[in-house]
């Protein structure tokens, strides 16, 4: 099926405690996505919010976009706001390298962008406040806790907040929380399910974009200083890289993006909130290092993506298939005795001979590695080799089978020099040094 036309951004409106907003597509027609939020917007928005919304409305977009991957967007820009446009051009084109390439499109898509003017009026004054209260974003596994650690460290008040796309996720979200949790529900419009009988396109979106801005819309209704992620630096490895093209699952997670989005929400004029990851300087084997020393995150915590289904739990806390859970096995391990794995995990995934072919993916060991949100593959052969260097874990099935095949590339003082590396932060100028402090102190 070819690519369509065109894909239309045409208005938002916001009233009460919701914000609707519509697109139309040449191909499949007119889309409504409604967003319930924990707080009211004002009678009259601020431009400022108007602007943030704008952004929002963008980014909500790549869930309908998708279904056509039409050659042009037409959006309503800001007057005066190159950033953004700059953001939404990322968003729309690397934030969906792994839809074009995995849906046989062409990649880099060539996509125009039409950008009309739509100058928003300043009816109010844009909230200004130094309560010092952070909003953390919260997916329910690790990088969530450790980000929580972090801020409460640091001396902030905070405030859990999620994404949701249905109450059943909501539930499920909530009781992995040891907090009770601030949630804004999507609803998407139903008939991009039913448009997939009819040849849609579909695929993986930069779901991170969006959350942010929500959080960021919720965090300036609010006053909050803060809005908080919880991205690693390790989100920044491409999951491909093929003939000069390079596709990352995590781009809308990466610190580029990042750089990118947190520019954008700026260029709306707020004072508040300040977006930044608190995970940034760190990679997934510190952030590991870090949850095992946080007993009641270790009984709450989930990275099971299969919890997450828009129709609720498809599996226990851990299904024991998924690259998610081969990975977090192998990240926790270093840091915990077998006995204190299994009140965690349902068994001993290390010695699963299923998850093999997982591994390997993992360690780079085979063609590619996972399309999800898993560690760099150097953290991954760091943590193994770690594993080979104790009692406890060095006669474990990877170990054992998977070790020498890493060794066959890399040797182990690499694999050492790996394991310091990770372990150690790196220097990053959008998080505010108290913040680096309260790391530091965990």
């Amino acid at each position: 099926m070819p690519r369509s036309s065109i894909f239309t951004l045409t208005k938002w409106q916001a009233q009460g405690e919701e914000v609707t907003f519509s697109y139309d597509c040449e191909r499949f027609g007119a889309f409504t996505e409604t967003l319930s939020l924990p707080v009211a917007l004002p009678d009259h928005p601020s431009s400022h919010l108007s602007r943030l919304i704008d952004l929002l409305h963008a980014a909500l977009g790549v869930s309908y976009y998708k279904a056509a991957a039409a050659q042009k967007i037409s959006l309503p820009a800001f007057v005066h706001a190159p950033k953004a446009q700059t953001m939404i051009k990322a968003l729309y084109t690397e934030g969906l390298a792994e839809f074009f390439i995995r849906a046989d499109l062409d990649y880099p898509p060539q996509t125009e962008f039409i950008f009309t003017e739509n100058a928003h009026q300043d009816f109010s004054k844009p909230v200004i406040s130094t309560n010092q209260q952070a909003l953390i974003a919260f997916g329910g596994g690790k990088d969530s806790y450790v980000a929580d650690a972090i801020c409460t460290k640091a001396g902030l008040a905070t405030e859990l907040a999620s994404v949701i796309l249905s109450d059943k996720v909501g539930t499920v979200l909530q009781g992995f929380s040891a907090k009770p949790l601030l949630l804004a529900k999507r609803h998407l419009d139903p008939k991009i399910r039913k448009i997939a009988e009819q040849g849609a396109y579909n695929g993986h979106v930069p779901i991170t974009a969006i959350n942010v801005l929500v959080l960021a819309l919720i965090a300036s209704l609010r006053g909050d200083q803060y809005v908080v992620f919880a991205n690693e630096r390790s989100a920044d490895e491409p999951t491909l890289k093929f003939g000069g093209i390079t596709a990352n699952h995590q781009y809308s997670k990466s610190g580029a993006f990042e750089k990118l989005l947190g520019d954008a929400i700026k260029e709306t004029g707020n004072s508040n909130p300040h977006f930044f990851s608190v995970l940034r300087p760190f990679s997934e084997l510190w952030i590991a290092q870090n949850l095992a020393r946080l007993p009641e995150a270790l009984k709450k915590f989930s990275s099971c993506n299969r919890n997450f289904h828009i129709d609720g739990r498809r599996t226990t806390r851990w299904c024991g298939a998924c690259a998610k859970c081969a990975f977090t096995t192998l990240m926790l391990a270093p840091f915990l005795s077998p006995s204190e794995m299994t009140k965690i995990f349902p068994g001993n995934f290390l010695d699963n001979e299923a998850l093999l072919s997982l591994f390997k993916d993992l360690l780079g060991l085979s063609e590619i590695k996972p399309w999800d949100c898993v560690g760099t593959i150097g953290e991954c052969r760091a943590a193994l080799w770690q594993l080979s260097q104790s009692a406890d874990w060095r006669e474990t099935l990877i170990v054992k089978k998977l070790l020498p095949e890493v060794l066959a590339q890399q040797n182990e003082t690499a694999l050492a020099k790996e394991w310091q590396a990770a372990l150690a932060p790196t220097a990053n100028n959008r998080l505010p040094e108290k913040f680096m402090e309260a790391a530091s102190c965990l």
